[in-house]
């Protein structure tokens, strides 16, 4: 069956997925027109216009949109959505007199093609365009999934809300009850759900809490686990051998096959991590002679100071800028030469925010640089007792948070964009700020207490991003980078980390760092953020490089640092 090109319109095409599938459909040689955030084109005008209407927005607001452009989708249009959720916006769908389709895709916009990808398919409103979409993701490898939406979210409930819902709760009990963990015991197993709960803490609340929350059928299938849990707890108070070990065994009987293959996987991927030593690596030193160098601002943050060193003279032009992703775009644009931003904290680890904006700009790091960090407590104020409100950055916050506990315990803690940016939005006497001394002369402020760091050997690297990476401009800026920084995507499937790292391992390249971080827009694609003491300019790299991808849908070159 031959159809008319349809013309393609995507609310929120501006968006990780949207734009992936943008790319995706003007490949194919049709026509893409896109609706989001300041674009001249409306949702309700784009509904009007498109032939496949595909709502691409976070799943809190799917339906408010879908209820928004229902009406205005043409009578012979198909209108479908992206959402990991399928019975919301279905049932928002439903009053649309076009054709209805649920779509979700089970990859993420990191994702090279669609070869061997999964699509999930939920049809309402039956229509020929859904017949085209499978006939045009077919023909370029992908695999649909067809299933009712009901059937779609009972599945999600199981293996996303829940499986997410124990390790949150197990997080936030390690907080409650002040209880931190001694590297010296770490079992193995727990070895392994760190790196679990880990991945999932440095991920984005927001889009947990929608997992969790929206679900339709998660709130009862929490209420039976815990039943499940509270039951459990009684045998173990009763000291009730029998019934304990019956459960046990029969979850062990029920999920067997499971059982084998972890016995071997997880020991496997143990004797890798424990022989892959996962450290800070050695920072470099950068001597940037000129050029417009952005931080983030204001005047006197630990980035400005960071800004100020690795100028080292008078001829930069240092420039701030209100967030990281500003310094990203700035650098993007050509607006600046360079921008400074953190990367890790030796206490509080990753920068996510800057880890983000590199999977979302086409940026490199060019050196590194390691940046003593000592807080103090500054105010108009001059007894520490007077204190009601301590404004700082939300990683100084958490730095300090010893600190606070023992001297303010009940002083409300507000984040701000920088160390420095409620100084200036305000200075009331009963207001703390915790930022470098060294902006203790530029805003006139009383010391109230030094080197309140949780930890005196706290430090913060920054790197250097520019929007370019050649060998000549690492020696323009005299840059002694040595290694590459990856950032890699993966599948979950068993052993697939082992085999990564064994990529390594052949090679005789040692990691130096080596972070799992969110995938943001799809929860079951795995990102890895790797650091190795290789450039990524010599043959064994290269060669490292060609051998990843037989493993991983998307390896990056970063850069050196």
């Amino acid at each position: 069956m031959k159809f008319e090109k349809p013309i393609i319109g995507i609310i929120g095409g501006k968006g990780r997925m949207g734009n992936w599938f943008k790319i995706f459909f003007e490949k194919q040689g049709l026509k893409v027109i896109i609706s989001d955030k300041n674009t001249k084109l409306s949702n309700i005008e784009l509904a009007k216009k498109a032939d496949i209407v595909v709502v691409s927005v976070p799943l809190p607001v799917a339906g408010k949109v879908i209820k928004e452009i229902r009406s205005y989708v043409k009578r012979d249009a198909l209108l479908t959505d992206l959402a990991s959720l399928k019975t919301g916006s279905i049932k928002a769908m439903k009053k649309a007199k076009c054709g209805i389709l649920g779509m979700h895709p089970l990859f993420g916009p990191l994702a090279e093609n669609l070869k061997n990808q999964n699509i999930v398919f939920c049809r309402f409103k039956n229509h020929k365009y859904i017949t085209f979409l499978k006939k045009i993701f077919i023909a370029n490898g992908a695999k649909i999934i067809e299933i009712s939406p009901e059937k779609h979210d009972l599945q999600m409930a199981y293996l996303q809300a829940l499986v997410h819902f124990f390790n949150i709760a197990f997080s936030y009990f390690l907080y409650v009850k002040k209880f931190r963990p001694m590297s010296s015991l770490f079992t193995p197993l727990f070895k392994l759900q760190s790196l679990t709960f880990g991945r999932i803490l440095a991920q984005d609340s927001k889009v947990y809490a929608g997992i969790e929350i929206e679900n339709p059928y998660f709130r009862k299938l929490l209420k039976d686990y815990l039943k499940e849990i509270i039951a459990l707890q009684k045998d173990i108070e009763r000291k009730d051998y029998q019934k304990f070990q019956k459960k046990f065994n029969n979850a062990s009987s029920y999920l067997s096959n499971f059982v084998k293959i972890a016995q071997v996987k997880t020991a496997q991927i143990l004797k890798i991590i424990e022989g892959q030593p996962i450290k800070i690596g050695r920072v470099g030193n950068i001597n940037l002679k000129r050029g417009r160098i952005g931080y983030l601002g204001p005047k006197g943050t630990f980035s400005f100071l960071a800004a100020k060193k690795i100028s080292r003279n008078n001829k930069s032009q240092l420039l701030a800028f209100l967030t990281i992703r500003d310094i990203f775009e700035a650098v993007l644009n050509k607006e600046i030469d360079f921008g400074v931003v953190p990367i890790e904290n030796s206490i509080t680890g990753l920068v996510s925010e800057t880890i983000q904006c590199f999977i979302d700009f086409p940026v490199y790091a060019l050196g590194s640089l390691k940046l003593p960090i000592h807080h103090c407590l500054l105010s108009k104020a001059k007894r520490i007792k007077d204190i009601k409100i301590i404004k700082s950055h939300p990683q100084a916050l958490l730095q300090c948070r010893f600190f606070l506990e023992e001297n303010l315990p009940d002083a409300v803690k507000e984040p701000a964009s920088s160390t420095v940016s409620p100084i200036l939005e305000s200075c009331s006497k009963d207001t703390g700020f915790i930022a470098p001394c060294e902006s203790q002369n530029i805003f006139k402020l009383n010391v109230l207490a030094k080197n309140i760091e949780n930890r005196k050997d706290n430090f913060t690297r920054f790197f250097l991003i520019c929007d370019e990476m050649k060998e000549n401009l690492l020696k323009k800026i005299k840059s002694k980078a040595k290694n590459t920084l990856l950032l890699i995507s993966v599948y979950d499937r068993v052993g697939v980390l082992r085999d990564i790292l064994n990529v390594f391992a052949e090679k005789g390249i040692n990691l130096t760092a080596l972070h799992s971080i969110s995938a943001y827009s799809k929860h079951w694609d795995y990102l890895f953020f790797l650091e190795v003491e290789r450039s990524c300019f010599s043959s064994e790299m290269k060669d490292a490089l060609r051998k990843l991808e037989e493993f991983c849908p998307f390896v990056r070159v970063l850069g050196l640092v």
